[in-house]
């Protein structure tokens, strides 16, 4: 785990987090041709939802930070409620690199 702890994750710039009617979407436009049928139904944006935790994590990773110091961030703001941290943490952020919404430098 302690590899990890040192990777620093960086959004994707064209994904966008924006709060709507009270809850917070990472808003992910469809591009590939093959998202025409989607765009017609649902329009330009594929909207993922996150809570407050996944939220402050979108906006902590600007690629001036490092997974350990997120992780204190978020233990400082939420306490107990992110518990157990890192393996919280770590599973969010390979969730989002794995849909392209991150990457890791």
């Amino acid at each position: 785990m302690d590899n990890y702890l040192n990777l620093i994750p960086i959004r994707n710039e064209k994904v966008e987090l924006r709060k709507i009617e009270g809850k917070y979407y990472l808003m992910i436009p469809m591009e590939s041709k093959l998202d025409f049928l989607a765009r017609r139904l649902h329009g330009n944006y594929r909207r993922l939802e996150l809570d407050e935790i996944g939220a402050y994590v979108w906006e902590l990773c600007d690629g001036t930070r490092n997974v350990e110091e997120i992780g204190k961030l978020l233990k400082a703001r939420f306490g107990e409620k992110v518990e157990p941290l890192y393996e919280r943490l770590l599973t969010f952020l390979i969730q989002l690199q794995r849909r392209n919404l991150i990457r890791f430098r």
